[in-house]
């Protein structure tokens, strides 16, 4: 039973997919509500966050991917992220588009890690 629980945890995690295949899973194989599974996995999908946050910062520290990340920062790009609406659409399509992908692209686009966390 714990191989279960740990696949759940591995699904709700992968940021390919994430929380689109640990929901279901945990409804038919674990046969928990959709809601717990829900509850539960999103403080793990947020664990892709934490590691493209690091990563980036990383990445940041070598020059040729600074210069990289400079050129392509436009500010149409600044301009969509920092609208009012794009706050609602993270929340929204945040865990089904993946966690990671979200955060490399608000990174991307030099939004702070507190301004996208929530």
């Amino acid at each position: 039973m714990w191989a279960a629980y740990a696949a759940f945890v591995a699904l709700a995690i992968n940021p390919f997919g994430g929380l689109l295949f640990a929901i279901p899973y945990a409804q038919t194989v674990l046969h928990r509500s959709p809601w717990l599974a829900a509850l539960v996995g999103w403080p793990l999908a947020y664990v892709q966050v934490v590691v493209v946050d690091l990563l980036f910062e990383t990445l940041r520290r070598i020059p040729w991917w600074q210069r990289l990340v400079e050129r392509k920062c436009t500010p149409r790009l600044e301009r969509i992220v920092a609208a009012k609406s794009m706050f609602w659409m993270i929340v929204l399509f945040g865990a089904f588009l993946g966690p990671w992908l979200v955060m490399a692209v608000m990174r991307y686009a030099g939004v702070p890690h507190r301004r996208v966390a929530l």
